[in-house]
C-alpha cells in the first residue's frame, strides 16, 4: 500500500507471517477495516511524518492486545474502541469496534468533557486526515 501520505513513514523492522497475524486477529475479537488489515501486514505498523504537522506510531500487530491491556484505565471509559497507534505527543487513535471507523483523543481525556475525534471512515481517509491536519 504505497501513497503519497506514506512517503515518510517507516515500516515495522519485522513482519509477520501469515499464520500468526491469522491467529492474532482470531484472538483480538475484532473486526478491522480491510485496508488497515492490508496495511498491517504490508508494514506491521511503524512510525513517521505524515504531511507537514502529523507524526504517527502505528503498534505492531502482535503488541495491540498487550497494549491495549497496558491502557486499560483509559480503554474502560470508551469501550467501544481500540487502541492502534498514536502521535509523538498524547494523541491515541482508534478504530471504532462497531463502525470501524477511525478516531483520535487526548491520552489525558475526560471523556465527559472531552471529545473524541473522527478521523475518517477508512484506513486511506484516516492518512488523508493526518496528512492534511493544519
Amino acid at each position: 500500500m504505497e501513497s503519497v501520505y506514506l512517503a515518510l513513514f517507516e515500516r515495522n523492522g519485522s513482519l509477520i507471517k501469515d499464520e500468526t497475524f491469522n491467529l492474532l486477529l482470531l484472538k483480538l475479537k475484532i473486526k478491522f477495516p480491510r485496508e488497515y488489515l492490508q496495511f498491517m501486514k504490508e508494514y506491521n505498523g511503524g512510525e513517521g511524518e505524515i504531511g507537514e504537522n502529523s507524526w504517527l506510531c502505528l503498534f505492531p500487530f502482535e503488541e495491540l492486545s498487550e497494549i491495549n491491556s497496558n491502557y486499560k484505565l483509559l480503554m474502560e471509559q470508551i469501550p467501544n474502541y481500540f487502541l492502534i497507534g498514536k502521535d509523538a505527543a498524547d494523541t491515541g487513535y482508534a478504530v471504532h469496534k462497531e463502525n470501524q471507523t477511525f478516531h483520535s483523543f487526548g491520552f489525558m481525556s475526560d471523556f465527559k468533557t472531552d471529545t473524541i475525534e473522527f478521523c475518517g471512515n477508512s484506513f486511506i481517509e484516516f492518512l488523508e486526515y493526518l496528512y492534511n491536519y493544519k
